[in-house]
């Protein structure tokens, strides 16, 4: 099993429910709004391909606003716009030359005008600005490989982000998806560049939410995007040179008030830095930060785990009264899991538990449990790893701070051979999970066979969540000894 992808997927879960509370409150505080819907001119269907190839501007226009793009502001057609914008980005590769910087020049302004606009409706304006990130000069291949993005989009999704003027979270955020695709797939313009990572810092900054009034768990999502950006140039270089970009990773690693995802993104991005050429650095410093971050990850995790014992006990207890009623009742898993949960996850795991509940009169949530127990090895294999690639760096790419380290000077000589032994217990932490505790000491001795149900025949976890948070606890002791830290 992929288990950064598990990881992936339950961060972005977690993203996904708050953006779309955000876009369901902001859609309901104006439901009483008159939406206004442009006048589709259908006869102009079969125009397309001579309009396109025509390179005409005012031709252009008059295609676009009065059929083409004018569907979008029709809310009956709110489910076909996904399909639109896969019309859009097709029809823009098709064409080439003059034609074709014509269409996007005419696309970008009804784009840019529809997502501005307080007259569409919310998922009109939504879908306007992510197509604006999305449509392309060349198309690359499946993977996007090889794609060149319409470098005209930048400035206009760079307003938006930055923008004093209210603007509804997700055009903000649409347009910073855009950007980040830029930045990932490669600016070529340094002043561009360099605009961009100033942007993604800007955002970054907490007064950036506070200005425009942005919630907490809303805000984390465009501080993953902003990161995200950031760490596409894989350069230790700021907008204004120096160290500014890898000094600002340090930063969010170094707070312990931000979320470790975010803390975890950073120490990636320094993995992915070619640092051969940045010199007189404090890695020494950087090491010890990077260690406290795993000494930090196994404190966040072992609480982590804890509400997910609580989360399935809730569960398991609620489907257990429903295999008692014959399964008849296992809806009130979802109760359990909606309430415990806390949201799509909860309810989600909730929906396991009834069907276990209805299928065989109770399970005692032991598939719900062994979901949640990779979602926990996701999680601390995501975390390690993240801190290892800041170590160790990545083939064809990143230096890694080790190798940096100088065997002549004794505080970098300690450093490193702190970091050897850093490395040296995540190897350990991946051997316990994939063959269990081993019997004759340590907190998770003695343990045996699987506690608590939470073992399948096909997994490749060979441990309970208990003993988990165990090793978790005797890693954090071993990580403070390495940071000279007396600690239990």
């Amino acid at each position: 099993m992929n288990y950064s992808r598990l990881f992936d997927m339950r961060v972005v879960s977690r993203a996904v429910c708050a953006f779309a509370c955000a876009v369901l409150i902001s859609t309901s505080c104006v439901c009483a709004q008159e939406y206004k819907e442009a006048s589709v001119d259908e006869q102009q269907a079969s125009q397309k391909s001579a309009v396109l190839q025509s390179g005409n501007a005012d031709q252009l226009k008059e295609f676009l606003r009065k059929y083409y793009l004018a569907r979008w502001t029709v809310r009956a057609n709110a489910q076909y716009l996904v399909k639109f914008r896969e019309e859009l980005e097709k029809d823009a590769v098709s064409i080439s030359g003059a034609a074709q910087q014509t269409f996007l020049k005419e696309v970008v302004d009804a784009l840019k005008g529809y997502a501005g606009s307080n007259s569409c409706y919310p998922a009109c304006r939504y879908n306007a600005v992510l197509a604006m990130g999305t449509v392309n000069e060349v198309a690359g291949d499946r993977n996007g490989v090889g794609a060149v993005p319409y470098a005209g989009a930048i400035t206009p999704l760079a307003t938006f982000v930055s923008t004093s003027k209210e603007t509804p979270d997700y055009v903000r955020l649409g347009a910073l998806i855009g950007l980040v695709r830029h930045a990932e797939i490669g600016v070529k313009e340094e002043k561009m560049r360099n605009n961009l990572k100033s942007l993604f810092v800007k955002v970054l900054d907490p007064q950036y939410a506070k200005e425009r009034g942005l919630r907490d768990d809303v805000y984390e999502w465009f501080q993953e995007k902003a990161l995200q950006g950031l760490a596409s140039f894989k350069s230790a270089e700021g907008a204004k040179g120096g160290t500014g970009t890898l000094d600002l990773f340090k930063r969010v690693i170094d707070d312990p008030s931000q979320k470790y995802e975010l803390r975890c993104l950073a120490a990636r991005a320094i993995g992915d830095m070619n640092l051969e050429s940045v010199k007189n650095y404090d890695y020494a410093e950087l090491a010890k930060s990077l260690t406290t971050l795993a000494r930090d990850f196994c404190v966040d995790e072992s609480a982590y785990i804890d509400e997910e014992l609580v989360r399935d006990a809730v569960k398991s207890s609620a489907n257990s009264m429903g295999g008692g009623l014959g399964g008849g009742m296992g809806g009130g898993g979802m109760a359990g899991g909606g309430m415990a949960g806390g949201g799509m996850a909860g309810g989600m795991g909730g929906g396991m538990d009834s069907m276990s509940g209805g299928l065989g009169g109770g399970m005692g949530g032991t598939i719900q449990n062994q979901k949640s127990l990779e979602a926990i090895v996701a999680r601390i294999q995501y975390g390690f790893d993240s801190i290892r690639r800041a170590v160790s760096g990545v083939k064809n790419g990143g230096t890694g701070i080790q190798k940096l380290l100088l065997e002549s000077d004794a505080a970098q000589k300690e450093a490193k051979e702190m970091l050897t032994k850093l490395l040296e217990e995540f190897d350990e932490m991946n051997t316990f999970i994939s063959e269990g505790p081993k019997t004759g000491g340590g907190l998770g001795a003695g343990l045996g066979d699987y506690s608590g149900g939470m073992m399948n025949a096909n997994s490749s976890i060979r441990v309970d969540a208990n003993s988990m948070k165990d090793h978790l606890l005797e890693k954090k002791i071993k990580f403070n000894e390495l940071l000279g830290i007396e600690s239990y």
